[in-house]
């Protein structure tokens, strides 16, 4: 953790320095300034957790050091020093969200217990950045939510994700068997946290999913990989029972984490359907997928918003082809390359192979030991594919799904409303939420959800124009003041606090 300390008296500045460093606590970077002017000089560059300021400065005093810092987000806790005849300035403060306050001279045992209290309250607040920060993320690589829609831009990856080699782990459960759960995988993942300094995890109860992320300094053997998986499960994997398991490794490139997911997917099917080995690791050569799995979601959408008939389909998929080179009849590779785009797109809108063809011609379509027969061309595929979904999704009231969302998230918009959660309650898929958002509102689900709450936000510090931030963010959904920061500066280029100022006049 970070911390300033601002005093324009170098002696008592350096002593409460070393004091701190001496004490050895929670705060380890450490820097002084020697007044308010100096402070936001060194604020361009270093951004504390913690700020302790002298009341008294010239030029810029402590507390509108303290204004200023607030209204451009730079800090959000602050502790005052102060004399003993300044006490009922000192008590003003605190209106201005100073945590505490210290009287000269600083007693040491009395300066060590306000870091630790407040350094604890921080790592708690830090813990729950990190856990909103992977439930954004969760959004984009599950639900294919793009950065532009969410709080949160790929350059902070780097404080989730800050080693070299990110990995992706998708575990999928077959013959009904239960998840794993992240106290299991805590008890029994001991290999992987050895070879791995940064491990996630996070679960789709749709996808019937547990997807690992995982960043290591130096690239994962495949028998690291091989030990990690069968730790977690204790027996070898038999083709068609237990779990399959896909992995993909990409080095610094966490701005197309998403395509590692789906590559990892894509491994992991190839697991299910085409491997016996425990675990199938994705192989650089088949980069054509994303491509080729971009094509085939692009047209089976267009070919549902667009009614296209049976017989425009089967004629459409020949610019389709091309696509998925080789003979289209016999050629295994191809089959496999194209089943397994097949078998992703219908994984991110919750079905599978069975639930379409059945489990006997599924199989007989998916077996790796089984040529692709002469009656069941790739074309024909595609277009019970298109009909079953068209079919499934011909029945659902748009427009009354949306108001039903739209009525959950208004009453309860104060809750931890991740997409998960609203597709509990409407008992729908979340992509097929987002699509309907996107089709029928022309926004996705969290940009509506965040400017629902902007607009609370705005709304209540008009109503309560001396509330601080950390209430009105509060009380508009966001339990994080920091994140709330974010949110707002996004969405309305200023931060709340220059929104109010602006604003002040109402």
């Amino acid at each position: 953790m970070k911390l300033m300390v601002v005093d324009d008296e170098p002696i008592i500045l350096n002593g409460i320095i070393r004091m701190i460093e001496k004490a050895h606590t929670p705060f380890i970077e450490i820097i002084g300034a020697n007044d308010g002017v100096d402070a936001m000089h060194k604020l361009a560059t270093f951004q504390p957790d913690l700020i302790l300021t002298d009341i008294h400065m010239p030029e810029m005093d402590g507390l509108t050091l303290i204004k200023e810092i607030q209204s451009l987000n730079l800090c959000n806790k602050f502790v005052i020093l102060t004399g003993y005849g300044d006490f009922a300035y000192a008590r003003q403060a605190l209106r201005y969200q100073v945590i505490d306050y210290l009287l000269k001279p600083i007693n040491k045992e009395e300066l060590m217990n306000v870091l630790e209290r407040i350094g604890r309250t921080i790592q708690n607040e830090q813990k729950q950045i990190i856990e909103h920060d992977l439930l954004l993320l969760k959004e984009h690589i599950l639900f294919n939510t793009q950065f532009d829609d969410l709080p949160f831009k790929p350059e902070q990856l780097q404080s989730l994700i800050p080693h070299p080699y990110t990995t992706i782990i998708v575990i999928q459960a077959t013959d009904h068997l239960p998840l794993l759960t992240t106290e299991s995988l805590s008890s029994k993942g001991t290999h992987l946290a050895r070879i791995f300094q940064k491990l996630y995890t996070f679960q789709s109860r749709f996808l019937q999913q547990i997807i690992i992320i995982t960043n290591s300094v130096h690239l994962p053997t495949n028998e690291d990989l091989q030990l990690a998986c069968g730790e977690l499960f204790g027996t070898e994997r038999k083709q068609g029972s237990g779990f399959c398991i896909g992995v993909s490794i990409r080095k610094n490139d966490n701005e197309r984490i998403r395509d590692l997911y789906i590559e990892a997917m894509a491994a992991m099917l190839f697991n299910r359907y085409f491997s016996s080995s425990t675990i199938t690791l994705y192989k650089p050569e088949s980069a054509y997928i994303h491509q080729n799995f971009d094509k085939l979601v692009q047209y089976i959408e267009r070919s549902i918003d667009e009614q296209l008939s049976i017989e425009q389909i089967e004629k459409d998929v020949q610019s389709i082809l091309p696509h998925f080179p080789g003979n289209t009849v016999s050629n295994n590779k191809l089959r496999e390359q194209f089943l397994i785009c097949v078998s992703v797109y219908l994984q991110s809108v919750g079905l599978t192979p069975e639930a379409i063809w059945g489990e006997h011609a599924a199989s007989k379509l998916f077996l790796s030991n089984n040529t692709l027969h002469a009656d069941i061309h790739i074309s024909e595929i595609i277009a019970q594919l298109i009909q079953y979904i068209r079919t499934s999704n011909h029945h659902q009231p748009n427009i009354h799904t949306i108001d039903k969302i739209v009525a959950f998230v208004e009453q309860n918009y104060k809750l931890d409303l991740s997409l998960d959660a609203v597709a509990d309650h409407v008992q729908m898929h979340p992509n097929y939420i987002s699509m309907l958002f996107r089709k029928e509102m022309g926004l996705t689900f969290l940009h509506y959800l965040h400017t629902f709450r902007i607009n609370k936000a705005k709304q209540i510090m008009h109503e309560n124009p001396e509330w601080p931030i950390t209430t009105i963010a509060e009380q508009a959904g966001y339990e994080n003041p920091r994140q709330f920061f974010k949110v707002f500066k996004k969405f309305e280029n200023i931060t709340p606090g220059q929104f109010r100022l602006e604003n002040s006049s109402f």
